[in-house]
């Protein structure tokens, strides 16, 4: 029987009790290193996503003004932006969007960030003087 437990062990690619003094070629499981770790830059970006997902979700319009970029600031007021998410079904779904994709990596190139969430899709950010801020829910992914 002992026999017969090593051979399914060998079999199975794992080291019997026999082979414990011997370096397996084959071990019994495969080596997974760890995902890096999010730099702090996208720890920052992640921050502002999700303060601005929480804003939206609470209707604190003026704090997800605030978490805007200085170009959506320009074209955007509180009350403007209120009103489009009132109106704009499609708001409220890349807000959901954006929030399911929140533990997903965001890359960081530059000034932008970027972060996976959908096919072929990326919600954006930028960084300010003050730190980061949504620049984009729905931008097409870039390839370079």
């Amino acid at each position: 029987m002992r026999g017969r437990a090593a051979l399914l062990l060998v079999t199975a690619g794992c080291v019997g009790a026999e082979f414990v003094r011997q370096p397996d070629q084959r071990p019994c499981a495969e080596t997974v290193r760890p995902a890096p770790s999010p730099s702090a830059e996208a720890l920052e970006v992640g921050s502002a996503l999700s303060a601005f997902v929480a804003a939206v979700e609470r209707r604190d319009f003026e704090r997800a003004y605030a978490l805007l970029d200085g170009a959506s600031r320009r074209r955007y007021s509180p009350g403007r932006l209120e009103a489009d998410f009132a109106l704009e079904p499609r708001g409220a779904a890349l807000v959901g969007r954006l929030k399911a994709a929140l533990g997903r990596p965001i890359t960081v190139s530059g000034g932008r960030a970027t972060l996976v969430v959908a096919e072929g899709r990326v919600a954006a950010a930028v960084h300010e003087s003050d730190g980061w801020h949504v620049q984009s829910l729905d931008d097409a992914l870039s390839v370079k």
